[in-house]
């Protein structure tokens, strides 16, 4: 086997929260300032924290933007997440076969959890860090350095996948490979100037990496 541990960014890589994220962001800025940010504005901020986006955007009420972001996205979470194609199945053959399997995310843990149940993954995933575990967030290696510890792997026994140039960075600067996923929202280009080892053209080539009979 090529890999011992895989790690996963989960929004946009493992289950589909675009919609979901759009509509949390639309909501609170309607809310906040009457005005609604567009995709691509949002699309921005995939994969760093939520704090970062309302910096950015309402820097003078990032506490109030952050709250009313929370309570639309935990009501509407179930109703507008989505899954991608054959990923449970991939990560049960991955789990089957012996790989450790890690999430992670910039969003808070135990919505990363619930994320990972409304599909049946969560027994899959040994390891979750999330945004609170860390001082510091993707692109900072932080994050991927924590999640090899808990699994006890060194790096170059790990492969981390992700959607977007931040979790690519981040593994990249704890010395893991990377694989970038090309249902992604982002601009691919953006992935491909980080230099990915490996791109995915559906979860299941994780199989063929890892040297597993897809059957």
């Amino acid at each position: 086997m090529r890999f011992k541990g895989i790690l996963f960014d989960l929004d946009g890589t493992l289950i589909d929260t675009s919609n979901l994220i759009i509509r949390s962001f639309q909501h609170t800025f309607m809310q906040h300032y009457g005005r609604a940010l567009t995709p691509q504005e949002v699309y921005a901020f995939f994969g760093k924290p939520l704090r970062d986006a309302m910096e950015h955007y309402g820097p003078d009420k990032v506490d109030e933007l952050i709250t009313t972001y929370r309570e639309f996205n935990l009501t509407y979470h179930d109703e507008l997440t989505t899954g991608f194609a054959s990923v449970p199945e991939t990560m049960q053959k991955l789990y089957n076969n012996g790989i450790l399997l890690a999430i992670v995310t910039s969003k808070s843990k135990s919505t990363a959890i619930r994320g990972l149940k409304l599909f049946a993954m969560d027994k899959y995933f040994s390891v979750v860090i999330g945004h609170e575990e860390c001082q510091k967030h993707k692109p900072d290696p932080e994050p991927v350095l924590r999640a090899l510890a808990q699994i006890k792997l060194a790096p170059a026994e790990c492969l981390m996948v992700g959607d977007s140039p931040f979790d690519l960075a981040s593994a990249r600067a704890a010395g893991v490979k990377t694989a970038a996923v090309r249902w992604t929202q982002i601009d691919w280009h953006q992935l491909l100037a980080k230099q990915p080892d490996y791109v995915l053209t559906t979860i299941e080539d994780l199989l063929t990496i890892c040297n597993i009979e897809n059957k």
